[in-house]
């Protein structure tokens, strides 16, 4: 596999890796709750949920390449498809969900945290959507014995580097939704008043005048 395919590879299960999932916003909750310092803890929970989901995505390509040759065509059209609704669900999910504050963290110990993290990384449209990828990629691989292990080594490095990047950008992450929420979610409500900054509808505020 040449180079260039390496790092379209790496590059594309990147973004797969860091669009808006549970897991990733789990470990956003966990960094603003304890610190970032603490919330390196829960990074190999995430590890192994990615690396076991691009391990069963390259199992699949494999698959798909050995013993249905002549179908890959039909399944990277399928993937496209299915990229294009994984981006936009994601997108669409990203403002949807909550931030969780110290008291309404679930109490759990590190071990606990970390096999719930890796269990929400280990999701199959995840694991769909990284096949995908191999598919659209299918022209520029070669056919050699080695095949899984030049594909592994892009999507290993891939999955190793995005917890960092959404550890590191969990704070402005929620910073963005918290400027989301305060803007449009309130606002957009039926009869709704601001008073001293806050939401109360119409018939509260008939009741406190």
């Amino acid at each position: 596999m040449s180079l260039e395919t390496t790092l379209m590879t790496a590059a594309l299960a990147l973004l797969a890796f860091l669009l808006p999932s549970v897991a990733a916003n789990l470990l956003r909750d966990q960094c603003i709750a304890r610190g970032k310092l603490r919330a390196i803890l829960f990074l190999p929970g995430l590890w192994i949920g990615y690396l076991l989901a691009a391990a069963v995505a390259i199992a699949a390509f494999n698959m798909c390449r050995i013993y249905l040759p002549a179908m890959q065509g039909s399944f990277a059209w399928i993937g496209i498809a299915f990229l294009m609704l994984f981006v936009f669900r994601s997108q669409i999910n990203r403002f949807r969900v909550r931030i969780a504050d110290n008291d309404n963290l679930p109490n759990q110990n590190t071990a606990s945290a970390s096999f719930r993290l890796g269990w929400q990384a280990f999701r199959p449209s995840l694991i769909i959507a990284l096949w995908a990828v191999l598919l659209q990629l299918s022209d520029s691989l070669t056919n050699s014995a080695i095949l899984s292990q030049e594909i592994a080594l892009p999507l290993a490095v891939a999955a190793l580097v995005a917890p960092l990047i959404q550890l590191a950008l969990a704070e402005r992450s929620a910073r963005k939704l918290r400027a989301f929420r305060k803007v449009y979610q309130a606002s957009h409500k039926p009869r709704t008043r601001f008073i001293a900054s806050r939401a109360v509808t119409a018939g509260y505020r008939k009741i406190a005048a």
